[in-house]
């Protein structure tokens, strides 16, 4: 239907951008459904501080990629 109205890469980029629209407009409303809007567009909010990491191999408590006393990338997630 729009690609009758409008030549075709600007029908293209019409049909993207009301596609993108309207996903964030319906995220928006579930969102507000659910009462947890502070969420950014992309779905990060900051639950991250409450979170702490662990080394799996020595125990140490981190948020750096790999662990700065043993160098390993292996973690777990503790309250």
């Amino acid at each position: 239907m729009i690609s009758m109205l409008l030549p075709f890469p600007i029908s293209l980029a019409a049909i993207f951008g009301v596609f993108i629209l309207l996903n964030l407009y319906m995220r928006r409303i579930m969102m507000r459904k659910t009462g947890s809007m502070t969420g950014s567009v992309f779905g990060s909010s900051d639950n991250s501080s409450l979170l702490k990491y662990y080394c799996m191999s020595c125990g140490t408590q981190h948020k750096q990629a790999a662990c700065p006393k043993c160098g390993s990338k292996m973690k777990r997630v503790g309250s």
